[in-house]
């Protein structure tokens, strides 16, 4: 059998991985437009603060691939033929195959004023990585206040640069959090050194000898070396649309990871599946979850069918002050009952969002412990048989709340 597998990220390492195991006898073919070996693009904010090197992110090197695997880097997938089972690179290679999987990921949204000639840039690839920490000195700027700009401005006070975010938003992941739950976050980045500009944008950005100056739609300017767009992502589409695969948000897979056409699989950041906190079809735009879908659409390409069940949005943003782990829906619905614990003398608070009795967010602050168990019960979208008061306060073991009714 013949596999392709288009993309060298989360969902299509994971999807390799796992064919590895269960059809070793597959011949695969796995195609990345990028000319590095295979490498953890949720981890290159890291090497932006110098915490992790080039050769450290690497996850797989081409050699090390196991035999009938074929790694194809620096040139992308340009079309994909249905009828022939064909994939045509950009240099005119075809591929053929039995099954394909469509992992492309998701690219950065790139505001007006996005020009890396006036060191403007996003945060996506290693490239992108390489050209920042070429360009910055001593000065940055980041635009966005969501988890992708807060790591990434956190990566500049790594290596001592002073980095300013603006955030159009009243508070830093005014999408995730409630507003006393950000608040509370945006006073520990200030601890950090990190200075923090809310309800403001950048309007227009003007190079000059090396420098920028950066104009914010209040009138406001400020001077520096290099701005970071972390605006969200838009899943690429492009090859799932020459395939005439169905598109919603993102290419629509069926439960075992099957998109409308027979035999073409999608996972990761380009693909929508079921989120059990918002009990309908999302993008999740989140390594862990690109990796699980992979391995279920692994299965099902070698023939062992298998159910994906959905999963939820989880982020973790630890920093030497503060970790804060988040899930599902904590804001934005009127059906929601939020319960908390918070314990000021420690900087620890727990939130549990609930609609009814079904738990569907979270947010922990300086407190990791339970969770998982606790993103667990968002994923099972069961009512609750205890107070859920009780269970935010610790007052009954979050295992037991895991245990069959």
């Amino acid at each position: 059998m013949d596999i392709v597998i288009i993309g060298a990220s989360a969902a299509g390492l994971s999807c390799l991985d796992t064919l590895n195991k269960v059809a070793p006898g597959a011949v695969v073919t796995v195609v990345s437009g990028e000319p590095y070996p295979p490498y953890c693009r949720c981890l290159l904010s890291y090497y932006i603060g110098r915490s992790l090197t080039e050769a450290e992110l690497t996850i797989k090197a081409p050699a090390d691939l196991p035999r009938g695997v074929r790694f194809v880097g620096g040139r992308k997938a340009e079309r994909i033929d249905t009828a022939g089972k064909t994939v045509r690179l950009e240099d005119g290679e075809t591929l053929a195959y039995d099954k394909l999987l469509i992992a492309t990921g998701a690219g950065a949204v790139k505001p007006p004023y996005c020009d890396e000639g006036k060191n403007c840039f996003v945060l996506r690839t290693m490239d992108d990585a390489r050209k920042i920490a070429a360009a910055v000195k001593d000065r940055a700027v980041v635009a966005g206040g969501g988890f992708i700009g807060i790591k990434t401005a956190y990566g500049f006070i790594a290596r001592n640069a002073a980095a300013e975010m603006v955030v159009a938003s009243p508070y830093p992941l005014a999408m995730v959090l409630d507003e006393a739950s950000g608040r509370h976050l945006e006073k520990d980045l200030a601890g950090l050194g990190l200075k923090i500009t809310t309800g403001d944008d950048i309007a227009a950005v003007d190079f000059r000898n090396g420098r920028q100056q950066i104009s914010l739609n209040s009138g406001r300017t400020i001077d520096s070396d290099v701005v970071v767009a972390g605006k969200g992502v838009r899943p690429d589409l492009a090859l799932a649309t020459t395939a005439g695969v169905k598109i919603g948000e993102g290419i629509a897979v069926d439960e075992h990871m099957e998109t409308s056409v027979p035999d073409i699989f999608a996972a990761g950041d380009c693909c929508e599946t079921y989120d059990p906190a918002r009990s309908e079809p999302q993008i999740i735009g989140l390594w862990p979850a690109a990796a699980e879908q992979g391995y279920y659409a692994a299965l099902n390409m070698a023939g062992y069918p298998s159910r994906y069940g959905g999963t939820v949005a989880m982020n973790s943003l630890k920093t030497s002050a503060f970790h804060l782990i988040s899930a599902g829906v904590l804001k934005g619905d009127a059906g929601l009952t939020v319960y908390e614990k918070s314990v000021p003398a420690r900087k620890q608070f727990r939130k549990i969002a609930c609609r009814g009795d079904v738990p569907v967010g979270l947010a922990f602050y300086n407190c990791p412990e339970d969770a998982g168990l606790f993103v667990n019960l968002i994923r099972k979208a069961e009512p609750l048989t205890v107070d859920p008061q009780k269970a935010v306060n610790g007052e009954i073991a979050i295992s037991d709340l895991m245990k069959p009714l």
